[in-house]
């Protein structure tokens, strides 16, 4: 600023000097033409460095007027990019389904135990959304919805029963059952369920009883989610 002001002061005092003093001693009314001009070109100095003054204060509100939208248009960004975020999460959480089998390349019996089990079902063909544990034999609900599950088994002839149910925090829901045959058997069941955020679904194999599985895989569990429901202070799990 203080460069600028020297370099208008030099300028205005040049051009003010062009006035030409005729005469080797000049004269009075000369020298009072310079003196009124010299006034004049200092008055116009003084008048637009105050223009400019103006000028750069409105120029530095509107510079911190567009620095605050800037922030403003920053902070909107981020938190779109915030929503975009959780609404990618909540769409991976609503894609849920799964499909398994017994044994991988096996031919083997689970059971008879003398007492009941989770089957842990060894073949992973599908797991979308990873709800299904592998190492516990369990699927846990992600989100409050209904689940459609489906399970079969398989049993060669013999006198031990074969059977397994499909149950709900360890509670019974559906089942199948096969007394003795002298042939291959097979059966097959399902259930849709509400569940809540948490709950869990295994199939489970009773004391005494025993299913088969191969590489073709004929018992098997699978399940998905149907559609996703709203809790409600009226509305429990079923």
């Amino acid at each position: 600023m203080k460069t600028l002001r020297a370099m208008l002061h030099l300028l205005l005092s040049l051009w003010c000097g062009l006035v030409v003093v005729s005469g080797e001693s000049g004269s009075t009314q000369v020298e009072v033409g310079a003196t009124s001009a010299d006034s004049a070109c200092t008055t116009d100095v003084h008048a637009t460095l105050r223009e400019m003054s103006v000028l750069m204060g409105e120029q530095r509100v509107e510079l911190r007027l567009a620095k605050a939208q800037i922030e403003a248009l920053q902070s909107r960004l981020e938190a779109s990019e915030s929503t975009v975020d959780q609404m990618k999460k909540e769409n991976q959480d609503r894609k849920v389904a799964f499909s398994l089998s017994l044994e991988t390349t096996t031919d083997n019996h689970s059971g008879p135990f003398t007492s009941g089990t989770t089957l842990i079902f060894k073949q992973v063909i599908s797991n979308v959304g990873n709800a299904y544990n592998s190492n516990t034999g369990f699927f846990t609900a992600p989100v409050r919805g209904v689940y459609d599950f489906s399970f079969s088994a398989l049993s060669r002839g013999s006198s031990v029963t074969m059977a397994a149910v499909l149950r709900k925090n360890k509670k019974a829901v559906v089942s199948i059952y096969s007394t003795f045959s002298s042939h291959h058997n097979n059966a097959s069941n399902g259930a849709s369920l509400l569940l809540e955020v948490g709950d869990v679904v295994d199939v489970y194999l009773p004391a005494n009883c025993r299913v088969l599985d191969n590489v073709n895989h004929h018992t098997t569990f699978r399940g998905h989610l149907l559609f996703e429901v709203e809790a409600s202070p009226t509305t429990t799990s079923q």
